[in-house]
């Protein structure tokens, strides 16, 4: 809020207690006026903060969708959970509330992993997808091999992700990751080379930060949050070196049907009609 708009405002108020004082009828008129006057001010400023955002911002979208929960109301702060209903008791302690939403979030997993075998079990005998699969597809395709990734490509997909200060538990963000390339690029790619050659995935660039989001209904149920994970920026790159080798032997070999538009570069569900 602007300095004159605050004067204004500071003035309305006064003006307003005054008419109400005051029996004078053109007090009371010229009050109205003001008051009007002043919202259409202040919606005229906002519309021009808000405009100056959205042009300066590097991700518009999601600057122009802020703007919008803020104005219905809908945008969350950060809010650290104080409280949590586990095992019928209330339980405050921040280390037992963490120990049990990891709890709670891997044993989800499995849950719905067992509810799916079922599902799984059923569709064997009815050989629907199955069945379906083996006839379109006879012959098996031949297998991937991962070719060694450079410190150019490293580089060049460091430059491509988007530029936030979100972190996993390393506190190295990608706004960091994007001002030492010159730096990092050499023993990340050793890195990430050592093991497609080895063929494993380094144990500690599994670990993420995860924050549970709160959905709806009650904040004291556990199953009201979802998780998000906050991957280390490095398992990000090595992502994307994986995921282009993949996607590329899948267009070679044709193994992705012709029907498939969505989820694929230069396509969308557009080219579908």
């Amino acid at each position: 809020m602007s300095k004159g708009i605050k004067i204004s405002t500071s003035l309305k108020r006064e003006l307003y207690l005054s008419s109400r004082k005051s029996k004078n009828p053109n007090l009371k008129e010229h009050s109205k006026l003001y008051c009007k006057l002043l919202s259409k001010v202040i919606k005229e400023t906002k519309i021009l903060q808000y405009k100056k955002q959205i042009l300066t911002s590097y991700n518009k979208t999601r600057t122009t969708w802020n703007i919008v929960k803020s104005e219905t109301g809908k945008k969350r702060g950060k809010e650290e959970i104080s409280l949590m209903h586990i095992d019928g008791k209330f339980k405050r302690n921040q280390q037992t509330i963490a120990n049990s939403f990891n709890d709670y979030f891997l044993t989800i997993a499995e849950k719905l992993m067992g509810a799916n075998q079922i599902d799984k079990l059923s569709q064997l005998k009815n050989r629907a997808p199955i069945h379906y699969i083996l006839q379109n597809y006879r012959y098996p395709f031949p297998n991937i091999k991962f070719r060694y990734t450079s410190t150019e490509e490293t580089e060049k997909i460091i430059k491509s992700l988007k530029t936030t200060n979100a972190h996993g538990y390393n506190d190295i963000s990608i706004k960091i990751l994007k001002w030492s390339p010159p730096f990092i690029s050499s023993p990340l790619t050793y890195i990430f080379n050592k093991s497609l050659e080895l063929g494993s995935f380094p144990p500690r660039l599994k670990y993420s930060t995860v924050i549970p989001i709160f959905k709806t209904r009650d904040k004291l149920n556990m199953s009201n949050y979802r998780p998000i994970s906050l991957l280390m920026s490095s398992s990000m790159i090595f992502e994307k070196i994986i995921y282009t080798r993949i996607y590329a032997h899948v267009v070679l070999h044709k193994i992705l049907a012709n029907e498939q538009y969505g989820f694929r570069s230069g396509l969308s569900t557009d080219n579908a009609s």
